[in-house]
């Protein structure tokens, strides 16, 4: 079940998660409707609770929400885990359900979305730095 779909600046790189396998995928793009040679890739296996949306910095980077995990984890454009984001509370189970982000345009400010389910603490929206500017013509949910 494929959930977050993103893609590089260049458009040479389409990521994508899928929510039920854990899995973050990367492909390789030779042109806008063809993979390349080899281009397919999973870099990475959460464990735990799934992947949710993704965006895209100007560096490359990939943004991807851990949903029940409360962060958001950054890999780079290999797919290598670089850095995450912890929302505040996650330690005392609050601030759970980080399902969505997004970039501030021509920033590297983080928009992320939670909900704190039934541990009462209602919906937030949490800001962070990202490692880059955001790209948000091509990122998508």
């Amino acid at each position: 079940m494929a959930n977050g779909v993103a893609l590089s600046q260049n458009g040479k790189l389409l990521w994508s998660d899928e929510f039920s396998n854990g899995r973050l995928q990367r492909i390789e793009l030779a042109d806008a409707v063809t993979v390349a040679p080899f281009g397919t890739t999973v870099p990475y296996h959460f464990i735990g609770h799934a992947p949710d949306s993704m965006r895209v910095d100007s560096d490359g980077n990939v943004y991807v929400a851990v949903y029940q995990q409360g962060r958001v984890m950054v890999f780079n454009d290999n797919g290598i885990p670089i850095g995450q984001i912890l929302l505040p509370g996650r330690e005392t189970g609050h601030n759970l359900r980080s399902t969505s982000l997004a970039f501030v345009p021509g920033s590297n400010e983080v928009l992320i979305v939670t909900n704190d389910g039934p541990a009462g603490e209602g919906t937030t929206i949490f800001r962070a730095k990202g490692f880059a500017k955001g790209v948000t013509l091509y990122s998508h949910q």
